[in-house]
């Protein structure tokens, strides 16, 4: 109930009391409000501040939810989420939560609310007290974001933490700590007895007697050996001051901890480097920033015949370096340059090596040098400069040579024999390829460019089933894997030359070269041998005397389309015919008359059928004509035109000719037998019945 509800009630001692809960409502630095439901009822002087909202007549307008913006960050609707907050504030009494309010303005900002319900005469009612949270927020934000970044630097450093409470034995550890040890952070409390078994066996003396130092002299320093649960070695520092208790004695001890795993691998290498320096067998030379030579290894001493200093560094004369044998040119790069290398070479390190190393960092190159009896030795020569990143100043010049005498002689034979390989190649036949594991082109000769009219560039590195006929590709695929599992494969495919393909056999050879699988081929052109397969197989196939098919072929033939019949049911027809009267062409005008005969029927009758149809000689003048896809009645209607235009055609000088036809269509059950027969018996009642004329079986005729 609002204020002006108690004065109306005369509660006792109400005026003095009003007096000072309206003070208190007026001067609060939170906000306050009343709610009759979801509705204000009233709000003090910091409300209506906090929201914007111009007077007090336009707060007590508003539903709490009219300040609230449509949906709170979790997702709930704020009118909902507001009435759930109320109805527990009205059932438990309380109700303290977050939430984001909407000023006047529209600007959103996070409060921590609390709903208190207050039990007035007039029933109960909702007290809401409303903070502004947002700048606490952000500094929370800002503070974990420092202890994250602060976390996060020790974490890359490596760097951890510890206390020891030196009165019982106790030590805290940070998480970095804990990780760096490989403890668990959920419990990082620990003992010094807990800590010790972390460390290595043969160091946890070391660190003992550390410690105990360290409760003397007020600090401690100690390196030791940490090994990991997956057997790696690690190396710790920890470095710390012990804190004495009011009577001076020792109470506390507070160290850091630092992995310094990679400074010691680092440390290692270098005198693993300066090991392979002295070592090697390159000439290893260094200068400092002035140009006087510093280092020369044992290698470059035995080369240039100077006395041996292993492993000690040379400098210039006057320091506190030995530079004992070197002789005075060595004292700058240049003079050391022109002392070491044939004129020639000594002029590209000086114009090019020294001026491009000093601008890049480094430079490579072969030159040659002059070795202790003055033979001019071929060399690769490596020239390194470090600067001072700040002021660009040279700090030192480092040179590597290597002996390439072996490797020329190599390189020479090299050139001598690939001469000889590409001699061979553009000497083959045919078109020689290199295929990599991937089927990619990595090799070539010059026929593969011309026959296929690509360059090389476009040649390199393309799949080689690109170069095929697309219906090819999948066989030949097969044929390239075939090769690296197998060893050796063979298939004819098509190549794609200039616009057009030409029938190829390639062949393909596994080969190791350098740890890698490669195919090596040859393809050849077998178009010649294509075209004479298929004359011996046109040969084989077809009548010598009319180029129809032969019988061999009709046989064939009509056994594939049975099978066919017989698995698909597809229609099909076979006719017979034979030139009626013909034994009187051949008596009358001789033999060679007759053939020219049999060859224009052959030819007439071949322009009426299609490409599917078979036309085939079965012997003397009797011919078989073999109708896919065509039913009977079709058939028989074929068989009519084709009698028609022998009819209508002349065959000089033997005149008109005609034929008599029998047509049948395939049966379930047939056999090339009973098909040729019932054809041959409807050929038969054609011939009887005045011939020049087509007969179709007799529904009566078995299936034999």
């Amino acid at each position: 109930m609002a204020m002006a509800d108690k004065r109306r009630h005369g509660r006792p001692g109400a005026p003095s009391d009003l007096d000072r809960y309206r003070a208190a409502f007026e001067q609060s630095r939170d906000a306050i409000l009343f709610l009759e439901g979801d509705r204000v009822r009233d709000g003090n002087p910091a409300a209506l501040d906090l929201f914007g909202v111009p007077d007090k007549a336009t707060l007590t307008t508003l539903r709490i939810t009219d300040l609230s913006p449509a949906c709170q960050p979790d997702g709930r609707p704020s009118e909902q989420a507001a009435i759930a907050c109320i109805d527990q504030a009205l059932h438990r009494g309380k109700a303290l939560f977050e939430w984001v309010h909407r000023r006047w303005d529209g600007t959103e900002f996070l409060t921590e609310v609390l709903l208190s319900r207050l039990d007035l005469d007039g029933g109960p009612e909702i007290l809401v007290s409303v903070r502004d949270i947002s700048a606490r927020r952000e500094t929370e934000a800002i503070l974990q974001r420092r202890e994250k970044e602060l976390a996060e630097a020790h974490r890359i450093a490596r760097l951890g933490g510890w206390t020891a409470d030196l009165r019982t034995g106790e030590i805290h550890w940070s998480d970095e700590a804990c990780r760096i040890l490989n403890m668990d952070p959920s419990r990082p409390d620990g003992t010094l007895e807990s800590f010790m078994r972390t460390v290595h066996p043969d160091d946890r003396k070391k660190v003992r007697t550390a410690i105990d130092h360290a409760l003397d002299t007020g600090h401690l320093h100690v390196d030791h050996r940490l090994l990991d649960p997956d057997g790696r070695m690690r190396a710790l520092r920890h470095r710390g001051q012990v804190e004495s208790d009011s009577d001076g004695k020792p109470a506390r001890m507070i160290a850091a901890l630092q992995d310094i795993t990679e400074q010691r691998e680092l440390e290692d290498n270098l005198r693993r480097m300066a090991a392979i320096l002295e070592h090697t067998q390159d000439v290893v030379t260094m200068h400092d920033g002035e140009g006087a030579m510093l280092f020369m290894n044992a290698a470059a001493r035995q080369f240039f015949g100077l006395p041996e200093v292993a492993g000690r560094a040379l400098a210039r004369a006057g320091d506190d370096r030995d530079r004992s044998g070197l002789p005075l040119q060595t004292l700058s790069v240049e003079e050391t340059v022109r002392h070491v290398h044939p004129d020639w070479a000594a002029r590209k390190v000086v114009e090019e090596g020294l001026p491009c190393a000093r601008q890049t960092g480094f430079w490579e190159g072969e030159t040659a040098l002059f070795d202790a009896c003055g033979q001019e030795v071929p060399v690769s020569q490596a020239i390194i400069v470090q600067r001072d990143e700040e002021t660009g100043k040279t700090l030192q010049t480092s040179t590597i040579f290597r002996d390439i005498t072996e490797r020329r002689a190599l390189e020479d034979r090299l050139r001598r024999e690939k001469t000889l390989s590409d001699s061979i190649l553009k000497s083959l036949p045919g078109v020689f390829y290199q295929l990599d594991s991937q089927g990619r082109l990595v090799r070539w000769n010059d026929r593969m460019m011309t026959v296929t009219g690509r360059t090389g560039t476009e040649l390199d590195g393309l799949n080689a089933l690109e170069i095929l006929a697309e219906e090819d590709r999948q066989a030949t695929a097969r044929a390239i894997e075939e090769v690296f599992t197998r060893g050796y494969s063979q298939i004819e495919s098509r190549l794609i030359t200039r616009g057009t393909t030409t029938p190829y056999l390639f062949n393909g050879f596994r080969v190791e070269l350098d740890g890698e699988l490669y195919l090596l081929g040859v393809g050849i052109d077998i178009t010649e041998r294509k075209r004479l397969e298929a004359a011996l197989r046109q040969k084989a196939s077809t009548d010598h005397l009319t180029g129809a098919a032969n019988r061999q072929r009709l046989d064939a033939e009509l056994k594939r389309a049975l099978a066919h019949h017989q698995r698909y049911g597809a229609p099909t027809t076979l006719v017979m015919f034979d030139l009626d009267h013909f034994k009187a062409v051949n008596d009358t005008y001789g033999h060679e008359v007759g053939d020219r005969v049999l060859l224009g029927v052959t030819a007439r009758v071949s322009r009426e059928l299609r490409d599917s149809d078979i036309l085939g000689r079965w012997g003397g003048e009797e011919f078989v004509v073999l109708l896919p896809e065509t039913g009977l009645q079709e058939g028989f209607d074929i068989a009519e035109r084709l009698r028609r235009v022998v009819e209508d055609e002349r065959f000089p000088p033997a005149g008109p000719a005609t034929i008599s036809l029998g047509v049948t269509a395939f049966r379930a059950g047939d056999s090339p037998a009973s098909v040729m027969t019932r054809a041959d018996q409807a050929l038969y009642r054609a011939k009887n019945t005045g011939r020049n004329r087509v007969m179709m079986e007799s529904e009566d005729e078995p299936a034999l």
